[in-house]
């Protein structure tokens, strides 16, 4: 991004940002993730932001996070709240796992994901946006309450990336 300063043009440094949405596509709800990012990317790119499906093992999620300052993960969680309910919070803010009947890291959930994270030190600063899923039964369709939410995630997504290119 170019701004004048002082009569002369200069490059503005905007911090890098990987945003990734996490979910099965195969699973109604849990497939928020990937939809948020199939709207972002219909729209204008945003300079310093990266756009991820997350839909893979937690533990492949990994690879992203030394390349980024800031990763934002937009996922279905069950926070008990009402079903198409968003909240956005720090990955510190949730109880690190216990790898309890973890044998292996093939198939790592989020949470021990970002478990792993904290323990290993890694510096990046992760924020959660977490949909509240009405259902994460097999189907490759959102429910209509959901799937209406998709706009208002969108847009929350990208409030909280401007916040954070602007040090908020």
């Amino acid at each position: 991004m170019l701004c004048a300063y002082a009569g002369r043009k200069v490059r503005v440094i905007m911090k890098r940002i990987l945003v990734i949405g996490v979910g099965s596509i195969l699973k109604t709800d849990d497939g928020i993730g990937p939809r948020v990012i199939d709207v972002l990317e219909k729209e204008d790119p945003i300079e310093g932001v990266k756009l991820e499906r997350g839909d893979l093992s937690g533990m492949d999620l990994l690879k992203f996070f030394p390349d980024f300052k800031e990763v934002i993960i937009v996922d279905a969680a069950d926070m008990g709240e009402k079903p198409g309910a968003v909240r956005v919070f720090k990955a510190t803010e949730i109880e690190p796992s216990a790898f309890k009947d973890k044998f292996s890291t093939h198939g790592m959930a989020l949470l021990e994901t970002l478990t792993l994270a904290r323990q290993i030190e890694m510096d990046t600063e992760i924020t959660i946006v977490g949909v509240q899923p009405e259902s994460t039964e097999f189907g490759l369709e959102l429910t209509p309450g959901i799937k209406a939410k998709i706009p208002f995630i969108a847009g929350e997504t990208k409030k909280l990336i401007n916040a954070k290119q602007h040090g908020e």
